[in-house]
């Protein structure tokens, strides 16, 4: 098959979309399959960058400029099937394409929209978001097919009158390292955003000064994150980290704690467990199904430093080796080669659809 993955976030990014389709672009390279992404950073090999510019509200990302040179890109690709994985620029031109060509289009809900009002400080922000939320479901109710990353996310579409098939959102388990010898520090590592929970985790760190935290990553909370680090020695700002600096910190980290709202999925849930690093996540995430309390990583309310200040002491009377043992396990669960064997069937489906 020829497959176009249309994606406004894509490496160097390093958020767990970004991170998923690099590996989902290799896997199905692997099997045979031709696959070009079409994103907005620039061309390299199966890549086509759109021009774009910064996104005045959340400066890691980029808004893509629409040029008539990617219609004549895929033109050229030919491709059998077109995948979205985010509504705007990319997954608005890619699905003009298939539409005018009925080819097969396929959509993937990865980004809460609805909690992200408290992460960017902008006038009429809610409104801005959900005008964004509302022209992602119209976009994706136009597709053949729309992909849940879990039940939490197809229950919530369906709310709002999207059907969707879930599919859970696959990693390359092989490049994370499993250890249950473990450094005495807690761990961090996403963007830095109120949604994400980062401001309950340094109020609960500033409260336990005979615990080391280290966090990594970027976004509009990095000055609150860098205040803290200075006035607490026990926290430790890294910045943003490379993939090979992120495995390797996984692998160290005694948990990695991440009580956000903002998961519809959890990759950086998947690449702690691959490493043997239990998780602490917020209530909130408990629907995703990836985390079981006291199995394999603990919930806390979102929103609660005093609870996680709780739970993080809880846990020093507990051995957490058999925790690392069972979250290695259920990382299997979410392998790439899962993920590309469920989409593979699918667009195969598809396909035929058209044909028929």
């Amino acid at each position: 098959m020829r497959i176009a993955l249309c994606s406004d976030t894509y490496h160097p990014i390093a958020d767990g979309v970004a991170n998923h389709l690099v590996d989902y672009k290799a896997e199905l390279e692997r099997r045979g399959h031709s696959v070009r992404v079409y994103t907005v950073f620039s061309n390299n090999d199966g890549v086509f960058g759109l021009p774009s510019y910064r996104f005045p509200l959340y400066k890691e990302y980029r808004i893509g400029i629409p040029v008539y040179e990617m219609y004549r890109d895929l033109q050229r690709f030919d491709p059998d099937v077109i995948h979205i994985h985010t509504p705007f620029t990319l997954g608005t031109m890619g699905y003009r394409f298939a539409k005018k060509r009925e080819i097969p289009t396929i959509g993937t809900y990865h980004t809460d929209f609805v909690n992200m009002d408290n992460t960017i400080k902008f006038p009429f922000i809610r409104s801005i978001l959900n005008i964004g939320f509302q022209y992602n479901m119209h976009l994706y109710s136009k597709l053949d097919m729309v992909i849940s990353p879990s039940k939490l996310v197809a229950d919530y579409l369906k709310a709002f009158g999207n059907e969707s098939r879930i599919v859970p959102v696959g990693i390359d388990l092989s490049k994370f390292i499993f250890s249950d010898s473990k450094q005495d520090y807690y761990f961090f590592v996403g963007r830095l955003t109120t949604d994400k929970g980062v401001l309950e985790l340094l109020e609960a760190a500033s409260q336990l000064p005979e615990k080391r935290f280290k966090i990594a990553g970027t976004g509009p909370l990095k000055n609150t994150v860098m205040d803290y680090a200075q006035r607490f020695k026990n926290i430790e700002y890294l910045g943003y980290v490379s993939e090979a600096e992120k495995i390797e910190l996984l692998k160290n980290a005694k948990l990695l704690v991440a009580p956000s709202r903002a998961e519809t999925f959890g990759v950086v849930f998947i690449e702690a467990m691959a490493s043997g690093t239990p998780v602490i996540g917020s209530s909130e995430t408990r629907e995703i199904g990836i985390l079981k309390d006291n199995y394999n990583g603990w919930f806390v309310r979102y929103g609660d430093a005093s609870a996680l200040v709780s739970k993080l002491r809880e846990l020093d009377s507990v051995d957490l080796k058999t925790y690392s043992d069972n979250a290695y396990k259920s990382s299997k669960n979410y392998s790439i080669q899962t993920t590309a064997d469920l989409l593979e069937s699918i667009y195969g489906e598809l396909i035929e659809s058209k044909v028929g």
